[in-house]
């Protein structure tokens, strides 16, 4: 395999090199979008422009001007990527405005474990030219606090209450709540949650479960535990099982079903439509992110996210961090558009009477 390099990005991307070569030099005329894409190509191929230009000597260690910018998920789940690079998006835009560069990891937060006396982050990887951090998606959080012992830190799309970072985060309560009084204006009153299990501890899909229970008492709606599924500690059902099971709930009466994001209602549709169950005439599914749908499929009822803005508002906290790094803990939840689509319809007994 070739060894990565700024010519092997731009044969991939279908860039010229002086495109990508502006790209990591956050030259203004550069699209943000396009250098989120190289930025997020260079990370999936192992690339550091930062690391390079110390190899030969162009910058002095002691300059420190790199936004290290650590995703943590696995390179292989496609759908994730897409909503970390929309963040990206802003966070390059933002970063070249300030005169910063970024360099981007992708990294299993199962995998991630800095430890508080090590002068590293991430194995293989120089961090003398880092200034600061920004974390997209959930990481333990005896990871997280060793990380802000060494930088200024911010994390994005996950909040941590037992520790003093500054968080980018979702409006879950208020996400949710939109879904749901989406679902019960058109007739619902069997209304069931799932999502996956993820490798480390997912408090975001806690609060969604959170806002979803709130919601069931605001609209006088009995709390049925059997339709809360896979959220218990000894439950860690296959993505088949999980099918399943929700599949068995439909056939006993519940009519909509509340998946905690976007990439889990796309795959729930998709494999209920595999066992003769149609979506939305004899179920409603609703996701929560607004990641564009899988090719050939139809878009979901979802809670869209400006997922850029996100990024920018990253920047900001994490450029208010290291002019001051004693600054109180800023928690900032952005909010995002209920979108009505093809996945939600009025329940089969109230659809057959009209």
């Amino acid at each position: 395999m070739a060894k990565p390099n700024q010519k092997l990005i731009a044969e991939k991307l279908k860039l010229s090199r002086t495109t990508v070569s502006r790209c990591f030099t956050n030259h203004p005329k550069i699209n943000p979008e396009t250098r989120a894409k190289v930025f997020q190509l260079a990370a999936e191929m192992g690339f550091s422009y930062s690391q390079q230009r110390n190899s030969t000597g162009q910058r002095e260690d002691s300059e420190r001007n790199t936004i290290a910018v650590i995703v943590g998920i696995d390179r292989s789940v496609k759908d994730a990527v897409k909503t970390a690079g929309n963040v990206l998006k802003g966070i390059s835009e933002k970063a070249a405005n300030a005169g910063l560069e970024i360099e981007v990891h992708y990294i299993n937060p199962a995998d991630f474990n800095p430890q508080p006396r090590s002068r590293k982050i991430i194995k293989n990887v120089s961090c003398t030219n880092w200034k600061g951090v920004v974390l997209i998606y959930n990481f333990s959080e005896a990871a997280v606090t060793n990380v802000m012992a060494k930088f200024p830190t911010v994390s994005v799309l996950e909040d941590y209450q037992s520790i003093d970072v500054d968080c980018i985060s979702q409006d879950q309560v208020r996400g949710i709540s939109k879904l749901m009084e989406h679902l019960h204006d058109i007739g619902h009153h069997r209304i069931g949650f799932m999502s996956w299990k993820y490798e480390v501890r997912t408090p975001w899909v806690e609060r969604r479960l959170g806002a979803y229970v709130e919601n069931l008492f605001r609209f006088g709606i009995e709390l049925d535990p059997n339709l809360i599924i896979n959220l218990q500690k000894d439950e860690n059902f296959s993505l088949s099982q999980l099918v399943d099971k929700v599949a068995d709930r439909i056939q006993s009466g519940v009519t909509a079903w509340v998946c905690a994001a976007d990439h889990q209602a796309y795959h729930l549709r998709n494999e209920l439509e595999k066992r003769g169950i149609r979506v939305p005439e004899d179920c409603s599914i609703t996701g929560y992110d607004g990641i564009e749908p899988p090719e050939g499929a139809d878009q979901i009822t979802t809670i869209r996210m400006p997922f850029k803005d996100m990024g920018h508002s990253a920047i900001s906290s994490l450029i208010r961090k290291m002019g001051n790094p004693t600054a109180q803990r800023h928690n900032v939840q952005i909010s995002g558009e209920l979108l009505i689509d093809k996945s939600t319809a009025a329940p089969p007994q109230l659809a057959s009477s009209v």
